[in-house]
């Protein structure tokens, strides 16, 4: 007997073996490698402090990743929105491990837990954010725009929560500390991109 994964497992699985999201996944991987070995200390005895640089880096790159191929989410069946959306968490976890590395070498205050919880909740906020911006860049008939609008819009909200003394959407700061705000925020737009994504859909394939 044959068994079967479910649908949307599936199609995570078949996004990760093939395209451009792996190809995105290795170039992440590699600039963290190289953020790694430049930020680790050249002799012994010198102080290790690459995991702040670390942390910081794989935080923008998965936002980053998570943002540009949420605003592709709109634009494709709910069964492969949700599938690539699988994909690019599963991606963004295979990135802790090198964060890892740097954490034993520097032993930060910040505990080495928080990444693994933080990331695929702020991963799955950032596809929803990058969804809700997608179906208002093609409302408005502005996708020429696209590639400069992810990072545009993460750069925006990382300067509202430092002016507002919050973190929030700021994967910078959310690195470098526990912060619940940035769970629950990052929580509750996942939930609600969901449901405004999966509503876009069922209208679209309604009008059609």
């Amino acid at each position: 007997m044959t068994v079967r994964l479910p649908s949307v497992l599936e199609e995570g699985l078949e996004r990760l073996r093939g395209g451009d999201l792996p190809q995105f996944g290795l170039l992440v991987l590699a600039l963290l490698v190289a953020t790694v070995v430049v930020t680790w200390p050249a002799r012994p005895g010198l102080p290790n402090e690459s995991w702040y640089t670390v942390s910081q880096t794989r935080s923008v790159l998965v936002a980053l990743l998570a943002l540009g191929y949420g605003m592709g989410l709109p634009l494709v069946s709910p069964r492969r929105a949700a599938g690539t959306a699988l994909a690019v968490v599963l991606l963004a976890i295979t990135t802790v491990p090198l964060e890892w590395v740097a954490h034993a070498g520097s032993a930060p205050a910040t505990p080495a837990w928080w990444p693994w919880l933080v990331t695929p909740i702020a991963t799955a906020g950032h596809l929803a954010v990058g969804g809700l911006l997608g179906i208002v860049v093609r409302r408005l008939r502005l996708t020429v725009l696209a590639p400069l609008l992810a990072p545009a819009l993460l750069v925006g909200a990382v300067a509202i929560d430092v002016r507002l003394g919050v973190t929030l959407f700021n994967p910078l700061t959310a690195a470098l500390q526990v912060a619940p705000g940035h769970l629950v925020f990052h929580a509750a737009t996942a939930v609600l991109g969901a449901a405004v994504l999966a509503w876009a859909a069922r209208r679209g394939g309604d009008d059609a």
